[in-house]
């Protein structure tokens, strides 16, 4: 089962017992990216992405980035995610 999720910086959305932190959501070397702390009671990593790259959460499912919406001056920055439960991984 995929749910979506909109998050803006700043954000601690849990999928499955996993924290992903949502560090920062801008520009980086010219296209959107979002940089996450990706946090389990085992491991903590920072980590960051595009728009369509996936990564599998340990002992959870699949997390997508849909799209990443850089903030524009009157608008602030957000993103859509895409958690895929049914993925789990190891």
């Amino acid at each position: 089962m995929e749910q979506l999720v909109t998050v803006k910086q700043g954000m601690q959305p849990t999928f499955d017992g996993v924290r992903v932190g949502v560090v920062k959501i801008g520009i980086a070397d010219g296209a959107p990216a979002i940089q996450f702390w990706i946090r389990t009671a085992e491991q903590e990593r920072k980590q960051a992405f595009r728009a369509g790259q996936s990564v599998a959460l340990p002992g959870a499912g699949l997390l997508t980035i849909a799209s990443i919406q850089p903030a524009d001056g009157t608008t602030p920055a957000s993103a859509t995610l895409a958690y895929d439960a049914g993925h789990v991984t190891e």
